[in-house]
């Protein structure tokens, strides 16, 4: 008798032991997804390229994404191309102008249709980079890139302007970016980079007749 309340005693030990014990810890929930990249980051990946005619300049304009691009070649003064994701544009035109005309005249245009875009001569200190472009084929072009504070909330603005002249035309390529936050001009010198050296040395002339409105 005593041995089999022994064993009994034993049994209701463990059995209140199991009982009592706390419940084991959940297991970790997994680390949260990091969030996505802001637009300010988002990229234009040097691939994908397609290439745009414009019969009203007698221009081809070469663009990476190109599907991501809205073009307007219609409605507005300039051939234009907009990459939302990115917060870039890029506006292209050309335009009858004196025989004696010098790119100098054809930036004075510029500024007088586009009063609030980038302007060299008048900021110089936002310009980084200034060289001789060899397109489009038959004008002195030069091209310009630089970084302006654009607004409040620490906003970059980079852009890169070519302006080229031939006899009795001018012609000016400008691409705008925008970006913010602490990576803003890392991000903006990557596009800078891909529309100086690669886009804009793309840009040719196509025809016999220069076709201008």
């Amino acid at each position: 008798m005593i041995r089999l309340l022994g064993s009994v005693l034993t049994v209701a030990l463990v059995a209140t032991a199991c009982a009592s014990a706390p419940p084991p810890a959940p297991a970790p929930a997994p680390p949260p997804a990091p969030p996505p990249a802001p637009k300010s980051e988002v990229g234009i990946a040097d691939r994908a390229w397609g290439s745009v005619k414009s019969a009203r300049f007698s221009l081809t304009v070469s663009l990476p994404e190109l599907e991501r691009w809205q073009v307007e070649d219609v409605r507005e003064a300039w051939w234009t191309a907009r990459h939302a994701p990115s917060q870039s544009e890029l506006a292209v035109k050309t335009w009858r102008t004196s025989r004696l005309a010098r790119r100098e005249d054809c930036s004075k245009q510029i500024a007088l249709w586009r009063p609030k875009a980038p302007n060299p001569e008048a900021e110089p200190a936002t310009v980084v980079d200034r060289r001789a472009l060899e397109s489009p084929a038959g004008y002195q072009t030069e091209l310009v890139v630089g970084v302006r504070r654009s607004g409040a909330g620490g906003k970059l603005e980079g852009y890169a302007l070519a302006v080229g002249h031939t006899i009795g035309q001018c012609y000016a390529a400008l691409y705008t970016t925008s970006a913010t936050g602490t990576s803003a001009e890392a991000t903006l010198g990557t596009r800078l980079a891909l529309f100086g050296d690669a886009v804009m040395p793309r840009i040719e002339r196509v025809g016999i007749e220069d076709r201008v409105p």
